[in-house]
């Protein structure tokens, strides 16, 4: 606080000692007359605020939403409309074509019955017998008209339209959810854990094979799944003269760092055409039709945890080869957790995130 040598306050712009106020702001002094002034210039600096506010609200004004990112979405959705009609128009299509085939076998049974029954009349060529087996084709052909031929309507499960999200730093929101009556999820898979020769990278979606051959590399997913139905699709990176990496599921409440892809609480499937069910392996492929040297780099694997029915699905989907193996809880109860098994140099295999 200024002071002169009496010890009289000062103003702190023109050092005078009379009329003075205190701002209680910045706590100077100020004389009547630099009081004003400095009102004035907190005045002018208020206006300079408001100015600013005033610009960045008109800025906002003129915002707009991002068209490129509309327009991706637009598209989006008109592709995978199309996707839907193609696929209904090939269904209508199958449908009619089974049941004008129906149709029309039916019309030829019945028109050369009416044909033999008109000829037999005409030579007078029949009895009881001949008027019994008519009526009993008769009969027949009406079963099968009022009982058309059993058709259903299914899904192909591994065929899904990729969803599309909306990702900020915080927040994400779904943009479409599935309209299938399916319980099928898409799992948002990672790989968390390694034991031996494997490590994982690329932000947990790859795991790579860092040993010799002959040397395993365990790798487990982070996520655990005890209900409902989940595929994880991955991509065989690189796979060393053939297909030679195990997939399947392990008992959570079992797993350890001494088990093995033929450890009892373990099932899934190997190279070699080799099927692990709770450490009994199966090897013929004549009658699993499960055959490893059809797999190749670059192919799509998908494995499915049905936890409802308490089983686990292959699909080699270039092929489009399902296998299908039963899990027996009391071996490998819930929850089940993904697992990799690696065993040749530098072999990787890629979960493909579906975010």
């Amino acid at each position: 606080m200024s002071a002169n040598v009496n010890g009289k306050r000062q103003c702190v712009t023109c050092n005078k000692g009379s009329g003075i106020l205190i701002c209680d702001g910045c706590q100077q002094l100020f004389c009547s007359k630099h009081t004003i002034e400095h009102r004035q210039k907190l005045a002018n600096q208020l206006d300079e605020v408001m100015q600013d506010y005033d610009l960045f609200q008109q800025e906002l004004d003129k915002l707009r939403l991002n068209n490129s990112l509309l327009k991706k979405i637009d598209k989006w959705e008109e592709e995978s409309i199309t996707k839907i009609q193609v696929a209904a128009e090939v269904a209508r299509a199958d449908l009619m074509e089974i049941l004008t085939n129906s149709k029309q076998r039916i019309f030829k049974t019945c028109h050369d019955i009416a044909l033999n029954v008109q000829s037999s009349r005409e030579a007078d060529d029949f009895c009881e017998s001949d008027i019994k087996e008519w009526m009993k084709k008769l009969d027949e052909l009406k079963t099968q008209y009022t009982t058309p031929p059993t058709i259903k309507l299914t899904e192909n499960k591994y065929s899904v339209i990729p969803l599309i999200m909306i990702k900020t730093n915080n927040s994400t929101k779904t943009m479409l959810r599935r309209s299938r009556s399916s319980l099928l999820c898409i799992a948002q898979e990672r790989f968390s854990q390694v034991f031996g020769t494997a490590i994982i990278e690329d932000e947990d979606l790859l795991a790579r094979h860092i040993g010799c051959r002959g040397e395993y590399g365990f790798v487990f997913g982070e996520r655990q799944y005890s209900t409902g139905r989940h595929m994880i699709r991955f991509m065989i990176e690189f796979n060393r003269l053939f297909f030679d990496t195990y997939l399947g599921c392990v008992s959570s409440k079992l797993k350890n760092s001494t088990m093995n892809y033929n450890s009892s609480f373990v099932a899934g499937w190997f190279g070699c055409n080799e099927i692990y069910q709770h450490g009994i392996c199966e090897a013929n492929d004549n009658e699993t039709g499960y055959d490893s040297s059809e797999i190749r780099t670059k192919d799509i694997l998908c494995l499915t945890f049905d936890c409802d029915k308490h089983q686990i699905e292959f699909t080699h989907e270039s092929t489009n080869k399902t296998h299908i193996l039963s899990v027996n809880l009391e071996k490998a109860p819930f929850p089940w957790q993904l697992f990799v098994v690696l065993s040749r140099p530098d072999d990787r295999i890629k979960i493909l995130d579906n975010i």
